[in-house]
């Protein structure tokens, strides 16, 4: 009686080290009967392999060669992603997480990628990546790290299903434990918040008010247009965000579109700004880049957002806060003390445009000092349907 195919194959002890997994394939146009091998350091990784070979025989009736790179698979994936509608700041983040991968794991064959492989990939990333140049890579955040992982799942996922691979590993991976390697982000007190504003001058300024008082994204500050502020009125509509490229984008998510009330110190922030542009302008005369932007530089041209972020860290020292804030950590500034002021989560996510569980999972931060600013006050965008 002839053996199953389904127990057909092998898993033995490499000579030269390791384990291989070897199966009979059937005969192809030839007539010649051939036998497939894929190492692995273990003997659990060839058993795992030698599975994953069975059933793509017995589903298939063929086995790929084995030779395809995990570089191969993000660049099939991603051009499959560019065939599909979606948002540019969606295609430009998962371009960003296929980097990542291919970066970490490209040089690897798909077929020999393991669990462990993932793992470790992660755990690099968590603690920062060393580019091809030798250079570090920041450590990526928690919450970009699980989409990375999803990002690697659907990449071999998309290999699965045009017939390139038959188990996905990267879903067996586990996230690696948070730890003091991960940088957290923080918040600033309304004292140092003070000191901030106090040495900071010109465009810089009302970026730092606009995130560090009135919680605005950092993109969302730098993508602010001058007919989304009513001074008069005292209100800012959010209706849009620079993308990486300094392009007008939409709102990172539909709750992100919102208004929302100024107080004076903002009004007036934004007016003697206003007049300092116009002067700018009046300077500029024809270079001028008429975009209507609030936030400029002297020649009407967007705030470069790594200017911008090396300027808020030269500030700091200037401003004596150690360690110095990212852009980002503005708008937790702004979001922690709203609730230090004892604003419901709901109330919070509606101002910020974002949802509850991320002010409580990953805005909201102790805080400590005394004021010297002043409170930042909650200011509700909930106005008349027809004025939105």
């Amino acid at each position: 009686m002839a053996k199953p195919k389904s127990l057909d194959g092998s898993v033995y002890r490499a000579p030269e080290g390791g384990w291989i997994a070897a199966i009979e394939v059937p005969a192809g146009p030839g007539g010649r009967r051939s036998r497939k091998k894929r190492r692995a350091r273990t003997r659990a990784e060839a058993q795992a392999l030698l599975r994953s070979m069975r059933a793509e025989l017995d589903r298939n009736g063929s086995l790929p060669d084995g030779t395809r790179t995990v570089a191969q698979t993000v660049a099939s994936y991603r051009s499959y992603r560019e065939s599909q509608q979606v948002a540019p700041s969606t295609k430009s983040a998962s371009n960003w997480m296929l980097d990542l991968i291919e970066d970490g794991l490209g040089h690897r064959r798909l077929a020999r990628l393991s669990v462990v492989d993932c793992d470790e990939f992660l755990r690099a990333c968590a603690v920062g990546l060393m580019q091809a140049d030798g250079r570090a890579r920041k450590p990526v955040g928690r919450e970009h790290l699980k989409r990375i992982r999803a990002t690697l799942i659907a990449a071999i996922r998309h290999e699965i299903r045009v017939g390139h691979i038959a188990m996905n590993v990267a879903e067996l991976s586990v996230m690696p434990k948070a730890g003091a390697a991960a940088a957290g982000r923080r918040a600033l007190t309304l004292d140092e918040l003070g000191r901030l504003l106090s040495v900071a001058h010109g465009a810089i300024r009302v970026l730092i008010d606009l995130s560090g008082r009135n919680g605005l994204r950092p993109a969302e500050a730098r993508g602010l247009q001058w007919p989304d502020v009513d001074l008069a009125a005292g209100v800012l509509r959010v209706k849009g965000q620079l993308d990486e490229n300094d392009e007008l984008a939409p709102p990172k998510t539909k709750a992100s579109a919102r208004a929302i009330r100024l107080d004076s110190g903002t009004v007036d922030l934004l007016a003697a700004w206003q007049d300092e542009q116009d002067r700018l302008q009046h300077r500029a005369r024809v270079v001028w880049s008429d975009r209507e932007l609030v936030v400029t530089t002297g020649r009407g041209t967007p705030i470069n957002r790594n200017n911008y972020r090396r300027t808020l860290r030269s500030l700091c020292g200037r401003a004596d806060i150690e360690p110095p804030i990212t852009p980002y950590e503005l708008r937790h500034t702004a979001i922690s003390h709203q609730a230090d002021m004892g604003h419901s989560s709901w109330q919070i996510a509606d101002w910020a445009g974002t949802s509850e569980r991320m002010i409580s999972e990953r805005y909201r931060h102790k805080l400590s000092g005394i004021s010297s600013l002043g409170p930042v006050q909650l200011k509700p965008h909930s106005l008349p349907s027809d004025s939105r």
